[in-house]
C-alpha cells in the first residue's frame, strides 16, 4: 500500500471521501472510497497545505509516463483537489 497523496510506502492514515469519478483526458479512473495517508501528508491534509501536499508528491514521485512535469503537477493539484471536494468532514483513523 502507498500513500494516496505522495506515494510514500506505508501509510497509517486512512481519510474517509465519498465516490467520485476521476476523468482527466486520457487518464481515467475512479475513487471508490476512502484515501491513505502518511504521517507527513495527514499533517498537510488537516492544515490545507494543498500546495504541500502537490510539492511532496512532486519529491517522492515526480513523473508519471508520457506526462510533462508541468502536466503532473497539475494533475495532481487537481486530483487531489477532488478529494478534498468529496472529503467527509471528520479525523483521519489508524489503519489496522
Amino acid at each position: 500500500m502507498v500513500c494516496d497523496f505522495c506515494n510514500a510506502p506505508n501509510p497509517v492514515w486512512r481519510f474517509q471521501a465519498r465516490p467520485f469519478v476521476v476523468d482527466y483526458g486520457s487518464l481515467a479512473g475512479a475513487s471508490d472510497a476512502d484515501w491513505a495517508a502518511c504521517d507527513a501528508c495527514r499533517d498537510m491534509i488537516l492544515a490545507n497545505d494543498r500546495n504541500g501536499l502537490v510539492d511532496r508528491a512532486m519529491q517522492i514521485a515526480p513523473a508519471i509516463p508520457d506526462l510533462a512535469e508541468s502536466d503532473v503537477r497539475e494533475l495532481r493539484r487537481w486530483s487531489q483537489g477532488l478529494f478534498f471536494t468529496h472529503r467527509v468532514p471528520c479525523g483521519p483513523v489508524p489503519i489496522a
